[in-house]
């Protein structure tokens, strides 16, 4: 039975060290959220991957500047094949006329 009563003593100082361990972070978050809110660490949050995405980018430029220009053009051109197919019919009907 002596050695019950040890343990259980034990188990309460090591839960007690535990609970005085968990108040301090608790304590530190709280402090640390009120000084910076939740739409504070979002936005930074946010910042920092757009951050990340744009360096990847300009990482891809620098290593293909060719693709990324053909890709480009290729964009351009699809946004502005009606108007130029319908140049190139105009041009075409006044040819035959």
């Amino acid at each position: 039975m002596p050695n019950l009563a040890a343990q259980v003593m034990a188990d309460r100082v090591a839960r007690d060290a535990a609970k005085a361990q968990f108040e301090g972070h608790y304590q530190a978050f709280k402090a640390d959220l009120a000084d910076r809110g939740v739409g504070g660490r979002i936005a930074d949050e946010a910042m920092e991957q757009a951050q990340a995405v744009f360096d990847e980018a300009v990482a891809v430029v620098e290593e293909h500047p060719a693709a990324v220009g053909g890709t480009l053009v290729a964009i351009v051109i699809w946004f502005v094949r009606d108007p130029v197919m319908r140049l190139v019919h105009d041009l075409v009907n006044r040819v035959s006329k």
